[in-house]
């Protein structure tokens, strides 16, 4: 399986690392907001650990992304500002 594809592991600890980075958090201050073990959280935004689906919709509900877009990436349910900022971060990161 391609290591960039939709589903992943580090193509989702990308768009984990976008949408923290977005906030302005620490890996340890975003973790705490949605309850996730700081260490665990690490190794999920690393790509080292896969995001099980009950930290994904923690994430989901606090931080106004949908579960398609922290899985597969889709921009079209997340707000227009955060879209625009993920994409230069995830840009940047492929030159």
């Amino acid at each position: 399986m391609d290591n960039h594809s939709p589903f992943h592991p580090e193509a989702v600890g990308e768009r984990l690392e976008a949408l923290r980075e977005y906030n302005e958090m620490t890996r340890a201050q975003f973790a705490t907001s949605v309850g996730i073990d700081p260490t665990s959280y690490g190794r999920i935004e690393k790509g080292q650990k896969p995001l099980k689906a009950d930290m994904a919709y923690r994430i989901a509900e606090r931080w106004g992304v949908s579960m398609d877009f922290l899985y597969r990436g889709r921009l079209t349910e997340i707000p227009a500002k955060l879209a625009d900022t993920l994409m230069q971060n995830l840009t940047k990161r492929q030159e």
